[in-house]
């Protein structure tokens, strides 16, 4: 008999494509994403007078300002927020800009923010540059319309540049963009679009991190949910934090949720997540639905101080177009709390042609020798 040339060993891997190396997301620091950190007590909200002069992170031109629960009654987004309960708005031409680094030339990154037009004539026109490269050109925000979540991919012309926001009113009238929670994050073509995938929408919440409003998310349950981050992370407060600065936290029993869309039915997906237990409280406990199938249900322990939060990777088929996914904290005892970060979902390719038709040149040479 002839030895085999092709050990059983060696055809599993033949038969698997490779999932792209990035796993999850690796978020770009922006100071300021969602204009947490500044009071602005006197109305309208402009800079100036008795509210700071600028806004922290960020440089301004023109009629620049933000609002807040401090004394502006959100003039300019007609009463409605995105992410906490700031945010920032250009009325008429000006623009907001930061100098953001660590992105790598040559690398795939993505955009998001969130932009609403005021309820006024004239139609705003914006755009959204990194380091001279074009992000958003020409969008529109209709007046009085509802916030639009704009996500859009680069590659990275540069390791540092100015994330700048441009605003114009062509026709001359009176035309406000407001936005909120602008986030650049690094990931691969292979990942759904999840808006705010990280929590890096908000870095400077006050202390507990109690947030109803999370950009992207709705907050829903009766035991609370919100950010933590370094120095106000009571719900958070061991472990590595996995991506960024900023976690989410659930306590008792609580949820957070987003539609997901852009699927393909039939399609197979990884959902990917790292999550942890309140330190020194009864264990976490932990349910995730997607699609309306549950992917995960258990308690877990707090990590420790210095090491990495538990990892969940389970892979799910889309049923549809689009799906639900929910991330729900169980009460422990008498006060439990999870935190969690870098969410993703990514389509686990197919074999290739190639791999298929060398798979199958190995089954027949292995028939060929019996």
């Amino acid at each position: 008999m002839l030895p085999r040339l092709f050990s059983s060993a060696v055809l599993p891997l033949l038969a698997l494509a490779p999932l792209s190396a990035v796993a999850g997301v690796s978020s770009i620091a922006i100071v300021n994403p969602s204009f947490q950190a500044d009071s602005f007590p006197s109305e309208p909200g402009y800079l100036g007078g008795a509210n700071p002069a600028t806004l922290t992170g960020w440089n301004h031109a023109g009629g620049v300002g933000a609002m807040g629960p401090d004394g502006s009654q959100y003039h300019f987004s007609d009463g409605t927020t995105v992410d906490g309960n700031r945010l920032a708005f250009i009325q008429g031409g000006g623009s907001l800009s930061q100098n953001i680094s660590g992105l790598t030339p040559g690398q795939r990154y993505v955009f998001q923010g969130w932009f609403r037009g005021r309820n006024t004539p004239g139609v705003p026109v914006f755009d959204v540059n990194y380091g001279g490269q074009s992000l958003l050109a020409g969008q529109t925000a209709a007046p009085g319309g509802p916030w639009q979540a704009f996500t859009t991919s680069f590659i990275a012309g540069s390791a540092s540049g100015a994330l700048s926001i441009l605003n114009s009113v062509p026709n001359g009238q009176d035309g406000t963009i407001a936005m909120d929670s602008m986030l650049v994050f690094g990931q691969t073509s292979d990942h759904v679009n999840i808006l705010n995938p990280s929590f890096e929408s908000g870095t400077s919440h006050p202390f507990p991190g109690y947030e109803g409003t999370i950009a992207g998310w709705t907050v829903t349950g009766p035991g609370g949910g919100g950010l933590n981050f370094a120095g106000n992370d009571p719900f958070a407060p061991t472990g590595v934090v996995p991506d960024g600065s900023t976690v989410a936290f659930l306590q008792n029993s609580s949820g957070m949720a987003q539609t997901l869309a852009g699927l393909m039915p039939g399609q197979q997906y990884l959902l990917e997540m790292d999550y942890n237990s309140r330190a020194g409280y009864p264990q976490g406990h932990m349910r995730v639905n997607l699609g309306g199938i549950n992917v995960f249900d258990g308690q877990f322990d707090a990590v420790g101080e210095a090491d990495a939060y538990h990892r969940l990777s389970v892979s799910w088929t889309a049923g549809g177009e689009t799906a639900l996914l929910e991330i729900l904290a169980l009460q422990n005892g008498a006060d439990s709390a999870i935190a969690f970060d870098n969410i993703s979902l990514r389509a686990v390719p197919e074999p290739s042609v190639s791999v298929t038709a060398a798979l199958g040149l190995c089954l027949f040479g292995m028939r060929r020798r019996r």
